[in-house]
């Protein structure tokens, strides 16, 4: 996941301004709201006509509280009282799924859910529908905005809990008993796969289903649980664990044959220890990287996380302002030349190569570079007329690239490589256009739902997906798909009804791709894209562009300069 720091000097500023506008009558009725004996018998207040509102003169501050124990839809759709002193009758009471608690914003129980439920409208009951639905879940997709003021405190909450400290060593194989890293498929396997997937959403859950009811041989999740792979949050939003009693958890589809998971930036956020301690020895995986083999392919899992962010140079602590450019650590780049012996691809070693990693190599989603590291780790190991096929998470997108032998802003990599972008596999993404066109062929920007903030603002989120690779002998080919609205209902904009969720067993196939293996390692035999869903690119074909450009955290890897000169709009 592409990281913005600039949420916690946002939070900063808008505390501050919450704090300055509060008035002394506000502070009196929130006062007097604490005083009372039974927060649960909370008397109605009249309120004073400089504080009503534009054109009204008196209201009363709903005793949500009253609701608690109900249920969530009942509570969502009482008015309330705004925070601010400002009656608006469409403004609705807040739910707590942890405690089944119904409270005004603001009020003492709103301390007790992180990100409590919420409408911005009484009267949008169907949108009521879907998020109290989705409140029985881990987190709604809403928790992870980058906009909404209780989602960024939670961002910023969980960094500062848990960015000190030494970073977890790096395991590496034993060589023991044979245990060099290289794992032997079978020549006929499906390998079911997700990135970016552990958001513990019902719209994760419904990528879980999906994946499962493909009875894959085995899964693989590409890495990224949220917000910071913690043990606790592995635990529910990887291995099913219910959060509480009335929240159950999310669970990773198990291969019948075997289950492996990526290390990521997420993980290394809280020092890798949650995945090293919990998640690995789980699924009785030893290290972060690894080849899943057979007589024509190799699977290669990389580990770009490991690397992702410099360390401080005073204190041990991960610092999440500054990443680098997420090369493999040198214990892996040592293992794909002395035991893999990578150079021999597309020569003595005539089998397909396929990379896995969290981080992608390219993007034209940014106007600058993406991760370049762990490319020219890698090309200069291979020949450069050597193709392969590298499949990627990171960014919360659906691409696909045409076959490129070089790329590369500020430096350049030669590398024959088919690009596979799918880190559209849990996190809630709005929808964007590209920042630069470089060999992007299709993409998806479908809005699945948009959803409601604090503060009267909505946010919208593409579809969530992932894809299987089918071996047969010399043949793979890679299927992609995403969710589907719930009994098939989409709206002609391609959209879900706003009371409807993801479908847990229905799906929409975006994409077939038929690859071989031929002298020159990976070729590309049929492509089919979905143009009903994805906006595909014509060669010679206009590109419609974000106004705005894009650009990756560039102050992470800049010498500095973007500090130095006041930061400044990014896109400018």
């Amino acid at each position: 996941m592409f990281v913005d720091m600039s949420r916690l000097g946002l939070l900063v500023v808008v505390s501050l301004v919450f704090a300055a506008g509060t008035t002394a009558h506000e502070r009196s009725l929130r006062s007097s709201l604490a005083d009372a004996d039974d927060y649960k018998t909370v008397p109605h207040y009249s309120v004073p006509p400089e504080i009503a509102g534009d054109g009204s003169t008196e209201g009363l501050l709903s005793d949500c509280t009253k609701y608690s124990g109900t249920d969530c839809l009942t509570c969502v759709q009482t008015p309330q009282l705004t925070d601010f002193g400002k009656v608006i009758n469409s403004t609705p009471c807040r739910w707590c799924p942890a405690t089944q608690e119904c409270h005004a914003y603001g009020s003492p129980f709103d301390g007790a859910c992180s990100i409590p439920i919420h409408t911005n409208d009484v009267a949008n009951k169907d949108y009521a529908e879907y998020v109290c639905k989705a409140s029985e879940y881990p987190h709604i997709a809403s928790d992870f905005s980058n906009t909404d003021i209780d989602a960024l405190e939670q961002w910023v909450i969980q960094y500062l809990n848990n960015f000190m400290g030494e970073k977890h060593a790096f395991p590496t194989h034993s060589g023991k008993d044979g245990e060099d890293g290289i794992l032997t498929m079978d020549d006929t396997a499906k390998i079911a796969v997700a990135s970016d997937w552990g958001s513990g959403t019902w719209e994760s859950a419904a990528v879980a289903n999906l994946m499962k009811a493909k009875g894959a041989d085995y899964t693989m999740h590409l890495g990224d649980v949220y917000y910071e792979a913690l043990k606790e949050e592995i635990e529910i939003q990887v291995f099913g664990k219910d959060k509480n009693q009335y929240q159950h958890g999310v669970t990773f589809p198990p291969g019948s044959k075997g289950t492996f998971h990526l290390n990521a930036n997420h993980e290394m956020l809280s020092l890798g220890n949650g995945y090293y301690d919990t998640l690995l020895p789980s699924v009785g995986q030893d290290a972060s990287y690894f080849s899943l083999e057979n007589n024509h392919w190799r699977v290669v899992a990389l580990d770009t996380g490991y690397n992702a962010y410099e360390t401080f140079s005073v204190i041990q602590a991960i610092n999440e302002l500054r990443e680098t450019d997420a090369p493999q650590p040198d214990e892996v780049a040592r293992w794909l030349n002395e035991t893999l012996k990578l150079e021999e691809t597309c020569s003595s070693d005539g089998r397909g190569l396929i990379f896995m990693s969290h981080h992608q190599p390219f993007s034209d989603f940014v106007k600058d570079d993406a991760y370049l590291g762990t490319a020219q780790q890698l090309s200069a190991l291979l020949p450069s007329d050597c193709s392969v096929l590298w499949l990627t998470g990171h960014e919360h997108e659906f691409a696909l690239y045409d076959h490129t032998t070089t790329f590369g802003v500020k430096s350049t990599v030669n590398m024959s490589i088919y690009h596979r972008l799918i880190g559209n596999g849990g996190f809630p993404q709005p929808p964007q256009k590209p920042s630069k066109h470089t060999t992007l062929k299709a993409y998806d920007n479908r809005v699945y739902k948009t959803f409601e903030l604090n503060g009267d603002k909505q946010e919208s989120y593409v579809y969530n997906g992932y894809f299987t690779l089918d071996f047969s002998g010399d043949k793979l080919t890679v299927t992609y798909y995403t969710t589907a609205c719930a009994s098939g209902a989409t709206l002609a904009d391609g959209s879900c009804p706003v009371s409807s969720g993801p479908s847990m067993d229905e799906e929409t196939v975006v994409g077939v791709e038929v690859f071989t293996v031929g002298p020159d390692g990976v070729e590309l035999v049929s492509q089919e894209l979905n143009a009903d869903v994805l906006t595909i690119i014509e060669e010679g074909g206009e590109v419609e562009m974000e106004e705005v450009k894009k650009f990756r955290q560039r102050w992470a890897y800049d010498d500095g300069d973007w500090w130095r000169k006041g930061g400044g709009e990014v896109g400018e």
